[in-house]
């Protein structure tokens, strides 16, 4: 491979983001997507922003939107922790715990979504680097991570509709 040929990691770095924004608040209305299916709507904000309390709440096969929504903001916070050097506690088990939400439960829930989320978009463009092995091993596993769950969060959002 030439030198011309290789992706700088600022180019691949503002890849992550973009895609990681399509998950996160969804691409701009017209725009090109990558993974959702367009449109702020099909990314995890717009995906919970129609749903109330009691549908987040209701069991689904062992399971609910709320625990999907507080996992996915426990992981995120994760990655932040890691990126401010904190050794992160990964109690996979412990981020399972929120099944049912109250109204103003379900709101802070996604506020803080939103918060970490934000943060993320932040933190991969200051401080990440290519050339740490866990920066990225940790980058693509979050990207995968956060798409299976989204995928997960819209196919459970048909059922409690």
């Amino acid at each position: 491979m030439t030198d011309a040929e290789q992706v700088s990691g600022t180019a691949l770095t503002q890849t992550l983001i973009d895609l990681f924004r399509e998950l996160l608040e969804g691409a701009p209305a017209g725009g090109p997507t990558w993974i959702t299916s367009g449109g702020p709507e099909s990314s995890l904000q717009g995906s919970l922003q129609e749903i109330t309390a009691e549908q987040a709440s209701r069991d689904l096969d062992g399971t609910t939107i709320a625990a999907h929504a507080e996992h996915l903001r426990w992981a995120l916070q994760l990655v932040n922790d890691w990126f401010d050097g904190k050794e992160p506690t990964a109690d996979w088990s412990a981020s399972w715990t929120v099944s049912t939400v109250s109204a103003q439960e379900w709101d802070e829930l996604r506020a803080e979504l939103k918060r970490t989320g934000a943060q993320l978009l932040h933190k991969l463009h200051t401080r990440h680097r290519w050339t740490e092995g866990m920066s990225t091993q940790g980058a693509l596993a979050s990207f995968g991570h956060l798409a299976y769950h989204l995928g997960a969060l819209r196919h459970m959002r048909k059922r409690v509709r």
